[in-house]
């Protein structure tokens, strides 16, 4: 078994020759199945695209304009990078608890 390095390539990053051979040489490797990563069926792949698809329709994010109150933005963006995922995460959680929906109309 040959050794894996793994490397994090930037944008505008380029392979070395060393890089580009050992990226050819693994792409002729023959593929080898085993019980940790089985060989599919046509009807195993149809039904995990069904099931990618479902989640990626429940995962969709949609845009919204939204009106806030300067104390509102001031407090979440104090939360700091990815305050809008915590607005989003906030609201989805504000919405499923009954009473607070109830004394927020």
């Amino acid at each position: 078994m040959s050794k894996i390095i793994r490397k994090i390539v930037k944008p505008g990053d380029k392979p070395t020759k060393a890089q580009i051979k050992e990226i050819e040489s693994a792409s002729r490797a023959p593929i080898t199945f085993d019980e940790n990563s089985p060989e599919f069926t046509y009807e195993e792949m149809l039904e995990m695209i069904k099931m990618a698809k479902k989640t990626e329709d429940n995962h969709r994010k949609e845009i919204v304009t939204l009106r806030l109150s300067p104390s509102a933005i001031k407090k979440a963006k104090a939360v700091g990078k990815g305050y809008t995922g915590f607005l989003s995460r906030l609201i989805e959680n504000a919405l499923n608890d009954k009473d607070l929906v109830s004394r927020s109309l």
